[in-house]
């Protein structure tokens, strides 16, 4: 396993570090032709119901041989965003004039935060205000938000790159994405001296903190009143993969718990996206900003969902965002969100239209489903692997809940029974992927089956009692040596 065994090594001590590939992207074979699908070509639906009854049976099946979510090779959409799309670094797709207002507001807002917590106590976050210019550059940010496309989008892609405007963004989220390009630019990242100062700097913005204060949930956020979390989402996320024990400790026990909330204040993991819902198709026109908008809080719900996942597996944190709360939308195809312009993103959102979508909680009840004659099988084949890949994190949730419950024994059958039912869709959704699209995945390529691995090992640990030892419990969760210990262990059973 080696996504795993390289995250939950102790050297492993930067973003771009933990979220590298541990495969070639070529290293599945993959002859199927990718064909996209019009709706009057897609299979019948009471077709695929009868395909789907056989992935749960263990059969093989070609169910997704011409799923309408993995794209025509003829658009090269993947071409047309790396390639044709004009950079971010070119003179003529930016406003300098703006760009540095916006800049000089960071680099003022990061010095007045540094005076004054000076002030006030001795640990005040590091910032060196020279230093930090000389690397906050127009240039710089300009390149290192192409990095954070490029590379690190993937893994993480709440963002939108088609309507992304530097000139127009929230400073802290102008700042983190700044940072996260940075630690793809350099083998030792230059900027992780200011992640403390950038953490502060986000969560103590006004614009965030106004989240935490609303107590009536919004479900009309807009792209700027999302922008403020989803900075705070990526600081977390840096704070977790740096060096600093303390801020990784803090971000799990403090920030996260901020996050949740004003996600939960934007009504979030309830989001739902009205353009690709059958029924209403004929009463909503097709405003692209507005699907952005909808998508985007649905990316995000989903990506904070992944962060509680992370802290159950590798810190043993109980959750403190409930499976249950997960009723949203799932996500629509990359190939959709990525679309270059309003016209093909609506002719793809045509493509995905559906009707009584599960939601990630329902996905995961009916996973855990314990009769063969399941209704709805269907949808599960027929969500796209990203979406599958939470449905797994929402599975590590609660066997780990489970467990710290005292109930980890009872449900060991319904958990192997899960488990294998979900490598056995996650085969078929991957095998039919077109290897453009494969890309696409991120480090879930890698962590969808050494996540699913992983469970089968916490789940027989617990069987054997291993949890209750004084070799585990004396293991400290805040460096992941526990995973790591079960995992050198059982893979030596192998």
């Amino acid at each position: 396993m080696p996504f795993l065994f390289n995250y939950t090594n102790p050297a492993t001590n930067s973003l771009s570090a933990y979220y590298k590939s541990a495969q070639g992207v070529d290293e599945r074979s993959s002859d199927h032709e990718c064909a996209r699908d019009t709706p009057s070509d897609r299979p019948d639906e009471s077709e695929d119901e009868g395909a789907a009854d056989n992935v749960w049976l263990g059969e093989s099946s070609q169910l997704c041989e011409n799923s309408f979510l993995f794209g025509n090779c003829d658009e090269q959409w993947w071409d047309e965003i790396i390639f044709t799309r004009n950079s971010l670094r070119h003179a003529h797709t930016l406003d300098h004039n703006h760009l540095q207002s916006r800049m000089t507001r960071v680099s003022l807002d990061l010095t007045t935060i540094y005076r004054s917590q000076c002030r006030k106590h001795d640990g005040a976050p590091f910032f060196d205000e020279e230093t930090f210019k000389s690397l906050f550059t127009h240039d710089n940010v300009a390149e290192f938000t192409e990095l954070y496309f490029n590379r690190w989008s993937p893994h993480c892609p709440i963002l939108h790159r088609q309507t992304f405007d530097l000139t127009n963004l929230h400073p802290p989220l102008l700042l983190a994405v700044f940072l996260i390009g940075e630690s793809y630019s350099h083998e030792v990242s230059l900027a992780q001296a200011y992640y403390d100062i950038a953490e502060a700097y986000t969560f103590n913005h006004p614009k965030f903190r106004e989240l935490l204060e609303d107590e009536s949930p919004s479900s009309l956020a807009s792209s700027h009143s999302l922008e403020p979390l989803q900075a705070a989402y990526l600081m977390v996320l840096l704070q977790m993969c740096g060096k600093n024990i303390k801020s990784r400790r803090r971000v799990r026990n403090v920030r996260y718990n901020e996050v949740i909330q004003a996600a939960r204040a934007l009504n979030l993991f309830d989001s739902k996206n009205e353009y690709l819902d059958r029924e209403q198709t004929n009463c909503v026109e097709f405003d692209w900003r507005g699907f952005v908008v909808k998508e985007s809080k649905i990316r995000l719900a989903y990506l904070i969902f992944g962060i509680e996942c992370n802290f159950a597996m590798f810190h043993a944190h109980y959750p403190r965002l409930a499976v249950s709360e997960m009723t949203g939308n799932p996500m629509c195809s990359e190939i959709c969100f990525s679309a270059t312009s309003s016209g093909a993103c609506e002719q793809y959102a045509k493509q995905e239209m559906r009707s009584g979508t599960d939601s990630l909680y329902t996905s995961l009840s009916q996973l855990l489903e314990s009769r063969k004659d399941l209704a709805g099988q269907a949808s599960l084949v027929h969500l796209s692997p990203m979406n599958f890949f939470f449905v797994l994190c929402g599975l590590h949730c609660a066997i780990h809940a489970s467990r710290a419950n005292g109930t980890g024994k009872i449900m060991y059958p319904a958990f192997q029974q899960a488990l294998g039912r979900w490598t056995r869709i996650w085969d078929l959704q991957v095998s039919n992927l077109p290897v453009e699209e494969w890309k696409k995945l991120g480090f879930m390529r890698d962590a969808g089956p050494e996540f699913c691995q992983l469970a089968y090992i916490f789940l027989e640990a617990e069987a054997r009692g291993l949890f209750k030892t004084e070799k585990l419990r004396s293991m400290d969760t805040e460096n992941m040596g526990y995973v790591n210990y079960l995992l050198e262990a059982f893979s030596q059973t192998d």
